[in-house]
Formats: structure tokens, sequence, C-alpha cells
């Protein structure tokens, strides 16, 4: 008796491997392919009766063919049930038009007179393998989230310790002295008060469910450049457009991106830090909105680095960038947008975010 013929005199064995939501393969020991339900028809890609007669090489990506064919040889010499592949290995599928995917394979088999022929469950896991990608990426972007947060804060803490210990122990200060490490110590106590409201957005980005409303502009610039030291915005020029392109977002969000952005344009600007704040009209439903500086300005590579890893950007100038701009990132995608910087060294940048627009009749 061969396969057919255990199909033709078992009804509800043929029926029941229709219905399996794995792809069923059955191959003789040459790997030819035998039978196969519907199922694995869909994952390959291929129609009805088209595999039947094929090699199971055809499904096999070609760098993995000819370990394959040991695989098989040596599942024939002893064949057994066990699942395909081994700890931390991924099995990769090919379509019939040439997409390769990943998959999970389990072996067994069946006697017949005529031969033994083994059989393949065959499961996609694209959805699963997505999954654990983008979990691992997270996790990544934790790390370097904890590391930055715990460089910031060390080294604000270290300036408020060190500056408390001189105006403690030395008697002989100037009053203008002992004011300006009292104004140091307060600038640091800003600082920590920012990193931390920074932390608590980033643990919200991921579950917090907000109501996208028309952004008053204007009035979320005004909120986050009060946010910022007294002592740097003083000593900087901010110049801000009249007006601003309609566009819809969450405005405690949005102040944060603003407040990241021309933070670190008065730290990395020039020397007194010109700022421009403005928005222009953009394409495919987005304003783009922006801030420029006068600064040093950013290398191509620093300029595809700053948003994903900022720790790439060398000495001097990860300090402030890092926890900020991760963030910003974070907060413009979740609202639909997305951000970019433009740059020339010795002529600034120009940091900006895109939001969708305001769609008018």
């Amino acid at each position: 008796m061969d396969l057919n013929d255990v199909f033709k005199n078992n009804i509800s064995v043929y029926s029941l491997i229709e219905s399996m939501s794995e792809g069923v393969i059955f191959i003789n020991k040459e790997g030819a392919i035998l039978q196969v339900n519907k199922r694995s028809n869909e994952l390959f890609g291929y129609s009805d009766k088209e595999l039947i007669g094929l090699s199971i090489g055809c499904l096999i990506p070609n760098r993995f063919k000819k370990a394959h064919k040991s695989h098989i040889e040596n599942f024939f010499s002893a064949p057994k049930v066990r699942p395909m592949g081994h700890f931390n290995s991924t099995l990769s599928g090919l379509k019939k038009d040439g997409t390769v995917f990943p998959l999970e394979i389990s072996l067994s088999f069946i006697n017949t007179e005529k031969e033994v022929i083994g059989i393949a469950l065959v499961t996609d896991i694209s959805a699963r393998t997505k999954a654990e990608n983008e979990l691992k990426k997270r996790n990544l972007e934790l790390d370097a989230y904890a590391h930055t947060i715990a460089h910031e804060l060390h080294s604000q803490l270290n300036s408020i310790i060190g500056f408390s210990q001189l105006l403690l122990n030395d008697d002989e200060l100037s009053d203008e002295k002992r004011r300006s490490f009292l104004e140091m110590i307060e600038g640091s106590g800003y600082k920590m008060n920012n990193i931390i409201r920074e932390m608590l957005l980033f643990a919200k980005l991921k579950k917090e469910e907000i109501e996208r409303t028309e952004l008053s502009m204007k009035t979320i610039i005004d909120e986050a450049i009060n946010r910022i030291s007294l002592n740097e915005s003083n000593l900087a020029t901010i110049s801000i457009a009249p007006n601003f392109e309609p566009s819809i977002g969450y405005a405690p969000w949005i102040e944060e991106v603003w407040y990241n952005y021309i933070d670190n344009a008065i730290k990395y600007g020039g020397k007194p830090p010109k700022v421009e704040i403005g928005s222009s009209k953009g394409e495919n439903g987005y304003n783009k909105f922006w801030v420029k500086d006068n600064g040093a300005g950013l290398s191509s590579d620093q300029c595809e680095s700053i948003f994903v890893d900022p720790h790439k950007l060398g000495n001097g100038f990860v300090k402030g960038h890092g926890l900020g701009l991760s963030i910003v990132k974070r907060i413009v995608k979740k609202l639909d947008g997305y951000v970019s910087v433009e740059s020339t060294l010795n002529q600034g940048s120009i940091f900006s975010f895109y939001l969708p627009t305001i769609l008018t009749d």
C-alpha cells in the first residue's frame, strides 16, 4: 500500500491533514514531494498539486540546500519523531516568489508496504520572530536608556555634592562665589528634575492612551522655553515664527519635543547661541517643525546615529543628547510622525519633526 492508497482508504486521515493549521509535507528518501496539504501550498505560494513530484529542495534557500540533503539522508537512515534544528538555530523556507521566511519543522514518518515516508510539519513563525526581534530591540534601547539616565543623574549629583561641600567647608568664600555655587546647585537640580520628568514620560509612552487635538504651537513652545534654565536661556537669542502650520498631536508630548530641541540648540549652539524656531508645509500630509542653531554642526555619520545610538557620537557631544533625542523619536513616532536632522559642519544644524497636518475641506 502506498501513500495515495492510505489517503483513499482513510478519508478521516485525509480530512484531518487538510484541516491542520500547519503545513504537512510527505517526502520519500530521495527528497521527492509525494503529497502536501492545502496549508503547505499557502505557506510556500504554490497552487494545488504543483509541488507534488518536485524536490523538497525547491522549498529550501540555496545556502541551506547542501546541508539539508545530508539531513534527509541522516533522517531516513534512522527515522524518528523529532523537531528539526536545534536551540538558537533559525530555519528558513523559500516561497515560490523567492521570499525567505522563518519556520519551525517537526519530523515524523510512516511505514508503508513499499517504503518509509517522511512527514514534515511546517509552521510559519514570521509573526513570532518579528515580535522577538522587536523585544530584543526594545531591550537594547532600554539598556542604553538606563545607562544614559545613570550617567546624567550621576553627573548632576556630583555637581550638587561638590558645590555643597565647598559651601559648607570654606568659610572664606565671598558672597559672589557663594551665589555662583548656589546657582550651579540650582541648575543641577533643574536638570535632575527634567531627567526624572523624561523618565516618567518614557515609561508612559507604551501604555498611555491619549487624545489628539489641534496643537497651539506658540503656547507649547513658550512652556518649553520656560523650563530651560534661566542661565542658559538668557545667553541665547531665540527667534520664534509668528505663525505655525496647523497640526494634530498631544500637547504635553510635543512640549517635550520642543524642550529637547531648543535646550540642545542652546547648549550646542554658537557663542552666543542663536536659535530660530519655525515651521513649513511638508509633503504627503505632514507639516515640518524645526529648530535651527548656529553650532559646530554634525558629520553625516553623526546625523545618521544621533536618534538611534547617541553613544556613537563621541566625547563632548553625547551629554544631554542621548536621553532627550531617544524620547523625541519615540514620541513623534507614536504620534504617526517622524524626525530628521540636517547639518553642515561649522554651519549649524536644523532638528525637525513632522506631524500629520489638519485636513481642511
